[in-house]
């Protein structure tokens, strides 16, 4: 007994030591969704998967003959009672637009947007207000915010008849805007979230009150400004990971916030980091401008450490990547 013990140890200790190197090894199997300015497209791939037509999950074309639709900087993705899976999308041209992706449609275009705004001044991010149906678009040139509100403040899924707030909403540089469910307390309600915004510096977050027409966005306390040099904020999404935890670029690396302690971390060090986010799984994606256009890239890296890629997807022909998001709605 003891000397068959001897025997199978060591192979036991070998078998389980290859399968643990080979689990920690493989990437988290979920789907990308790129923002790629090349094509003027947003693709959805596997993310263990080449990135090729045949592997295509779900795409949005806007084309290059809209001038409105020009250069796509922004894509999102929720739930709502009424479409199930919504896109929110957004273009350096000037206009932002909901997509329904749950009708089964592999491909979509501009003939699939559900509602349509023009907000201009170089839109850079896009969010939507749970049960308040409201819209809100980052512009970052000169900066500001700008919100559509259902004209029926019943009716929050009825995107033919969204109308443009009157009211001016300042924020220099906005390049982010994020809706936080939590409140950075894990209170429930919308009445409780908070929508954070990217700018120059640092971060902005707002409350929301009123419904319909008397919506408005109240700013809470001073800007929370990013560490150490704190250059121009860029992206702002989600750690799938920590409901807690906010991931924001600036001007010189990628960081986590936590919000119910306001503590900064610096995740990554680097310029130009034009997208950063974290899956459930713990992995990071990122995309850093590299490209001939000055602000986009032919890749997207991955990394369950950030300081470091740990591989890259690129897809079949030109690429020209300005962010990378995980294809999700939930993280709350």
């Amino acid at each position: 007994m003891s000397q068959n013990n001897l025997t199978l140890t060591p192979l036991f200790l070998l078998i389980l030591t290859l399968f643990t190197t080979l689990l920690t090894a493989a990437p988290a199997d979920y789907y990308v969704a790129g923002v790629d300015q090349t094509p003027n497209a947003v693709h959805v791939y596997p993310r263990n998967k080449p990135w090729t037509s045949p592997n295509l999950h779900w795409s949005f074309t806007a084309g290059t003959r809209n001038k409105g639709w020009i250069n796509l900087s922004d894509v999102k993705f929720r739930r709502t009672a009424s479409h199930g899976w919504i896109a929110l999308v957004c273009a350096s041209g000037g206009n932002a637009g909901i997509v329904n992706v749950s009708k089964n449609k592999l491909k979509t275009d501009l003939s699939d947007v559900l509602w349509t705004g023009s907000p201009g001044a170089n839109p850079h991010a896009i969010e939507r207000i749970p049960h308040l149906g409201a819209v809100v678009v980052a512009s970052s040139n000169p900066g500001k915010l700008t919100v559509y509100y259902p004209r029926d403040a019943d009716e929050v899924n009825d995107y033919k008849n969204l109308e443009r707030s009157e009211v001016k909403y300042e924020a220099p540089g906005a390049h982010g805007v994020l809706w936080d469910p939590n409140g950075g307390s894990g209170s429930e309600g919308v009445e409780k979230g908070l929508l954070w915004v990217s700018l120059d510096k640092g971060m902005h977050k707002y409350r929301i009150t009123g419904r319909g027409k008397d919506i408005k966005l109240v700013r809470e306390g001073e800007m929370i400004r990013f560490p150490g040099k704190a250059g121009l904020g860029h992206d702002l999404q989600p750690d799938y990971t920590d409901g807690d935890v906010l991931l924001t670029t600036d001007s010189y690396g990628a960081y986590a916030y936590k919000v119910s302690s306001g503590e900064w971390k610096t995740v990554r060090e680097g310029k130009a980091i034009k997208s950063f986010v974290r899956e459930k799984g713990g992995e990071y994606l990122w995309v850093t401008q590299s490209g001939k256009k000055g602000w986009v890239s032919p890749w997207v890296r991955f990394g369950m450490e950030a300081g470091a890629k740990a591989s890259e997807r690129k897809g079949g022909g030109k690429r020209g990547f300005y962010k990378a998001r995980v294809f999700e709605v939930d993280f709350e």
